[in-house]
Order: structure tokens, then C-alpha cells, then sequence
């Protein structure tokens, strides 16, 4: 069935989905270049719209040299709560509720239940993505990485990279990104400087931004139906990356979604990659609902 912990703390932090059958999206090339301020423009125009959504998928997890497969149905109620039930040979194993300030489960296998901040998903994997960018994540929108509310400021540090199929930005430059990432003597001067400091420190650098030229994000863009193509975060201090990729789009009533997402979350020490197909979406919903009830036969766990 299912390992628990691994399924649980994977799932919550790469949470994806989306899409059904019908008319698909060709694209077609890119034609004109359009600058970072202006592609901005194009994707929060065509968002994704909904009040809520219910998706049901088949999904696979590769650890390394293991792979588990199960399926499930996710719900979500924009900008309130996001809803998961897992599913292996059509037997719930895990429900899962995730919203801006909390994330909680119920473990029908062991009968165990876990309550707990959002936080400890930024903490444990030291990606900054909070509740709004995991929904964006899930229904195929745009956000920055970091989180900002200054979106001025942070449309103002994309800069224009290059790719012969989508349009493509990236918040570092390409001298910044080979002088830090690529370039072995960049790399080794971060190192140094890293080794210098204690754990807390670069903790506290972290929180204040310090680290700002270390984690990156790059965004590619389909031509015509201005959605995310591809999205690559990168916090170099924590050697933890994070790739998401959309692959065939389809017309769900009148707005495209992608009928499979590969995600892959990356660290110093483990790869795990998830594959989700969408077996099917419906959206606004009226009488969808988020049911979540702990009974006394649930004993509660921490993670730590």
C-alpha cells in the first residue's frame, strides 16, 4: 500500500493535478520575444478561474530505485482549503487537509492522525511555498518563488532567457546563473562562505533575504495559451530544487488544463519523482464538500 510518511510529506509539498479529454492545445511556435513585465501580464490573464475544483488521478512515485502507484481525488476551494483522499485498490489510506495556516491528516491504515502548522513544510524541505503557490502549482497559475506581495519588484527581477519553442524568464540573469551555479570557482566561493557560517546563521540570513542572489526561479511559457509550460525553483543554500512540468493540454469547458504533471523535488541526499494523470475534472461544483472527522480511535503522531 501506501509508506506512510514518505507518500504523506512528498504529496503535501508537490500536490498537483488537473485536466480531462476533448479538444487539445497545439503549439503552434513562439514567434514574437515578449519581455518578462508583459509575459507577467499574459499569465495572470489567463489564469486558471474557478471557485472550486474536483479532480480525480492515478498517480506513481519514484524514490530512487522504488516506485509506488495509487490513485485519488483532490478538491479545492480557491484561496480556502485544499482536500486529497488516497487511494490503493479503491481503499482510502489517507485524507489529507491543507489550508493557508494548518496541514492535517487521518492514516486509516495504522489509525493514526497528524495536526500541524503549514510551516513545517517550508521548514522540512526549506522551499518557500506557501498555501497560495501550492494552489497555483495544482491548477496550472503562475506565482513567485519566494512568495512576494511586492509583485512590482519582483516582475522587475525577471530577465529574458533563452528557448526556441516557449517564451521563457527567469528571476537570474545568465551571468548571474553561471557565475554562481555553473562556474566551479563561483561554486566553491558560495561553499566557503556557507562553511564560515553556523547553521543558525545562514538560518537568519535566509529569513532576512541575504541569500537572495542563491535561489532562482526560471518559468517557461506556452505561446498563444500563456499558461506555465515548465517552472524550475532552486534554493542553492539548502540544495533543494524543485521542476514542474505540464504536458498535454486539454479543454476542460472553456479553459484548457494539462492532463499530466511531472514533478520532481531534488536534494543533496534524495530525488523523488511524481507522475499524475487526470482521469477527470469538474469545476464550481455547489454542493461539493471537505469532509474531515478525527474519531477516537485515532491516535495523534508528530513529524519531526
Amino acid at each position: 500500500m501506501f509508506k506512510r510518511q514518505n507518500i504523506i510529506i512528498i504529496f503535501l509539498l508537490l500536490l498537483v493535478l488537473v485536466s480531462c479529454k476533448a479538444v487539445r492545445f497545439i503549439n503552434g511556435g513562439k514567434g514574437e520575444t515578449i519581455r518578462p513585465h508583459r509575459l507577467y501580464r499574459h499569465l495572470e490573464a489567463n489564469r486558471f478561474d474557478f471557485e472550486n475544483v474536483n479532480l480525480k488521478f492515478s498517480a506513481n512515485v519514484d524514490f530512487g530505485e522504488s516506485s509506488q502507484s495509487f490513485g485519488g481525488n483532490i478538491k479545492i476551494k480557491r484561496d480556502s482549503i485544499i482536500w486529497i483522499s488516497l487511494r490503493s485498490f479503491n481503499v482510502e489510506g489517507l485524507r489529507v487537509v491543507i489550508t493557508k495556516d494548518s496541514v492535517k491528516y487521518i492514516n486509516r491504515l495504522d489509525n493514526t492522525y497528524y495536526l500541524g502548522e503549514f510551516s513545517f513544510l517550508q521548514e522540512r524541505f526549506a522551499i518557500d511555498v506557501d498555501y497560495n503557490a501550492l494552489e497555483a502549482i495544482l491548477t496550472n497559475n503562475f506565482f513567485f518563488y519566494p512568495s512576494s506581495e511586492d509583485t512590482t519588484k519582483s516582475v522587475s527581477d525577471f530577465k529574458l532567457c533563452e528557448d526556441s519553442v516557449y517564451h521563457c524568464m527567469a528571476s537570474i540573469s545568465k551571468r548571474k546563473y553561471n557565475r554562481f551555479f555553473v562556474d566551479e570557482k563561483g561554486a566553491d566561493r558560495i561553499e566557503r562562505r556557507l562553511e564560515r557560517e553556523s547553521q543558525d546563521s545562514v538560518n537568519r540570513f535566509w529569513q532576512r533575504g541575504e541569500f537572495e542572489d542563491y535561489y532562482y526561479q526560471i518559468v517557461k511559457v506556452m505561446p498563444g495559451l500563456y499558461r506555465v509550460k515548465e517552472m524550475f525553483l532552486e534554493n542553492y543554500v539548502q540544495q533543494q530544487s524543485l521542476s514542474i512540468q505540464y504536458e498535454d493540454q486539454v479543454l476542460t469547458e472553456t479553459q484548457f488544463f494539462p492532463n499530466k504533471i511531472f514533478i520532481g523535488l531534488s536534494s543533496f541526499d534524495f530525488f523523488v519523482e511524481l507522475k499524475l494523470n487526470i482521469e477527470s475534472v469538474g469545476v464550481n461544483n455547489t454542493d461539493m464538500s471537505f469532509p474531515f472527522k478525527i474519531t477516537s480511535k485515532y491516535k495523534e503522531i508528530s513529524i519531526k
